[in-house]
């Protein structure tokens, strides 16, 4: 069983080592995925746990070498609409760095999961505003 506190642990990682991105992928369409990068085994472990037991699916990626760095970095990718949309839900009572990303992501998603969905020209604009969230944080 995951504690709030595991919940709330995986809201920190996420503000500090993940990231929030959305792309325009049709006409009328965004797609959404929030990443955790590490180069802790033990924590991408954690990460992977707390994901399954809450029926979130992700993918990994790795190893990954980057500069300067002496050990190589795995990736966990959550990208599938409803998997975002759950992952938003779990975490943004306790997101701080990353809430207001969090929350436009949600807000698309709150109308996008579970059916076929044209985006609408106000939520064509959540990629400028996370651009923007993104330039100021």
């Amino acid at each position: 069983m995951i504690a709030a506190t595991d919940i709330a642990w995986l809201s920190g990682i996420i503000d500090e080592e993940g990231c929030v991105t959305a792309r325009h992928i049709s006409i009328r369409a965004l797609t959404f995925r929030i990443t955790i990068e590490s180069v802790s085994a033990v924590m991408i472990d954690r990460v992977r746990d707390i994901l399954h037991q809450r029926g979130i699916e992700y993918r990994m990626e790795g190893p990954v070498w980057r500069e300067r760095s002496t050990r190589p970095a795995h990736r966990v990718k959550v990208d599938k609409k409803q998997d975002v949309w759950r992952l938003c839900n779990l975490i943004l009572p306790y997101s701080v760095v990353k809430k207001s990303e969090l929350i436009l992501i949600k807000s698309y998603l709150d109308k996008a999961v579970g059916i076929y969905y044209s985006a609408t020209e106000e939520d064509l604009e959540i990629l400028a505003k996370l651009r923007e969230l993104k330039r100021v944080a």
